[in-house]
């Protein structure tokens, strides 16, 4: 792994002139060895430690050490969903959230793959917003989730809301009660919780149906408050599986639904909801987390009870998220104790705030292709995702000049010069134009007696002019730069960690609209957010 990482940065540091970037490396790396990203913590350690060595070479002394090494040219191979198993005719896959937080990485991953299925297949998708808990659903989180989507590029053939079908989960659980299937339990949560525990069922599995049917409809009629009622499945209380042990199906909240208000007091609990919605909708394939893995058992069984359509399901491995907070409750108490702006902080993974920083969503599809149906866990790090969004944005972002806490230096002998520099380096955009005296806006410690080149201008050394051409021989440092002009632009970005940086960019920055991407050359990406006469104010994409 340490002479494959060497390899890179050699080649990307020669690339330019000598400073190797860590996306860059780390995504050359991945695209041969996708393996490591499962241990990508180490490695990002070893990238850095090896980056941090060779850019303290001389530019000769990497190209020498680069020249052991055969590199060969290969066709980038296009990466795809893997073929799924038991398909018979079109497939049809859901998108379930629960509207109580807005999406993030893992969900946007599970959401596309569940999607990509249905139009491999030349199938269907259908939303299901499942909003049957009145203390967490809101019109916001819905509101949040389908923006997301869109801008996810995944459209639906149907949008479901589940509460509004409601009494379609009571038609059920009468037909459960009929049966003998369901009981009416009078237990505290406690108690319930206890006797699960030591495998016992309480007296209240002794009522008969008619007593059933009597106390369910009492529940319906609000007779009971929270806690003190609950309707529950006749499992296996014996089962090693723990959720097969006599679970709630129904219980009773008083909380005000986001939609009905108080209209409904008992709601359906994941479970129950699932199976229902998963076999009346038709519903061919669930590709899902491995951690509902325990609760699959459970939901064949209320499917055999009723005698429903059952679904081919696919355990994924979870998506954990290297140093982000994910979980809505920690990210709500964060906004609230104002350590985070909001839902959409750069700090956090929400897709609301990687879709504000500038990250595109062709960057989720391509880290989606690349978990496929893996069923190890995925440990995402934000860089790999950077890396592949670096890579797609890298093509056709301009480059413009911005100089933070900058220092003014002056160079003696420096020519007045009109020069013309590239929007793009490769494709053509035109070109910004600067006019330079002898006083430039840097940001870099400049030391005695080490060659600097000023890019797209001159080379110097001791702040003195020596030669405008490109010259090896001389093992130049690249320097951005900004001339000492009245016409320069205030600009300020607020970076991932919540810092804001302040200082100047050149006069074409004007140009750049309100949601462009664009590159700070040798700096970073970033995202123009708010623009006003005395400052453009950008939000950090990555480097």
């Amino acid at each position: 792994m340490k002479d494959l990482i060497l390899k890179y940065t050699l080649k990307n540091a020669s690339k330019y002139n000598g400073k190797a970037n860590f996306n860059a490396v780390l995504g050359k790396i991945l695209n041969e060895k996708p393996e490591l990203r499962q241990n990508i913590k180490e490695l990002a350690k070893e990238i850095n430690d090896i980056i941090k060595k060779v850019n303290s070479m001389k530019l000769q002394d990497i190209e020498k050490e680069l020249s052991k090494y055969k590199f060969e040219e290969k066709l980038d191979e296009k990466k795809d969903f893997k073929e799924l198993r038991n398909v018979y005719g079109k497939v049809k896959t859901r998108l379930a959230p629960e509207p109580s937080k807005y999406l993030h990485i893992g969900h946007a991953l599970v959401f596309i793959i569940n999607y990509e299925y249905s139009k491999k297949y030349h199938g269907n998708c259908i939303l299901r917003l499942e909003d049957t808990n009145p203390e967490k659903a809101s019109n916001e989180y819905i509101k949040s989730i389908l923006e997301d989507l869109k801008w996810l590029k995944i459209k639906y053939n149907k949008k479901i809301i589940c509460s509004k079908r409601i009494k379609i989960y009571y038609d059920y659980a009468e037909k459960l009660i009929n049966l003998g299937k369901v009981y009416v339990c009078f237990c505290s949560r406690e108690k319930i919780k206890e006797l699960r525990h030591e495998k016992l069922r309480c007296s209240c599995f002794n009522n008969n149906i008619n007593e059933n049917l009597k106390y369910w409809k009492e529940m319906l009629a609000k007779k009971y408050l929270p806690g003190k009622a609950s309707l529950r499945l006749v499992g296996d209380m014996q089962s090693d599986n723990g959720v097969l042990r006599d679970p709630i199906i129904f219980r009773i909240s008083n909380a005000k639904h986001y939609l009905f208000n108080k209209k409904y007091i008992v709601w359906p609990l994941y479970d129950f909801e699932n199976s229902i919605e998963d076999s009346i909708e038709k519903i061919t394939h669930v590709v899902r987390s491995k951690e509902f893995e325990l609760r699959a058992e459970l939901q064949d069984l209320i499917k055999d009870y009723l005698d429903l359509s059952k679904q081919e399901v696919i355990e994924i491995g979870r998506f954990n998220i290297f140093g982000a907070t994910t979980q809505g409750r920690e990210i709500r108490k964060l906004i609230e104790e104002k350590k985070v702006l909001g839902w959409d902080d750069p700090k956090l993974v929400t897709i609301k705030a990687l879709r504000r920083r500038g990250f595109i969503s062709e960057s989720f599809y391509e880290l989606a292709k690349e978990a496929g149906l893996s069923k190890s866990e995925t440990n995402i790090d934000i860089r790999v995702l950077s890396s592949i969004n670096r890579k797609l944005i890298d093509k056709k972002t301009k480059r413009y000049f911005a100089v933070f806490n900058p220092k003014k230096i002056k160079i003696k002998d420096a020519p007045k010069l009109k020069v013309k520099a590239p929007l793009h380096p490769s494709l053509n955009k035109g070109f910004r134009n600067f006019n330079t005296g002898n006083e430039f806006y840097i940001q870099d410690k400049i030391e005695k007696n080490k060659n600097y080149r000023l890019m797209h201008l001159f080379n110097f050394k001791n702040n003195t002019f020596i030669s405008k051409d490109l010259d090896k021989n001389l093992n130049t440092q690249m320097l951005h730069w900004l001339p000492v002009s009245k016409n320069l632009v205030n600009v300020e970005v607020l970076m991932d960690n919540g810092e804001i940086i302040k200082g100047f960019g050149e006069e074409s920055l004007k140009k750049v609209k309100v949601n462009e991407l664009i590159q700070f050359e040798r700096l970073m990406f970033c995202r123009l957010d708010k623009k006003e006469k005395s400052k453009l104010t950008f939000w950090f994409t990555h480097k």
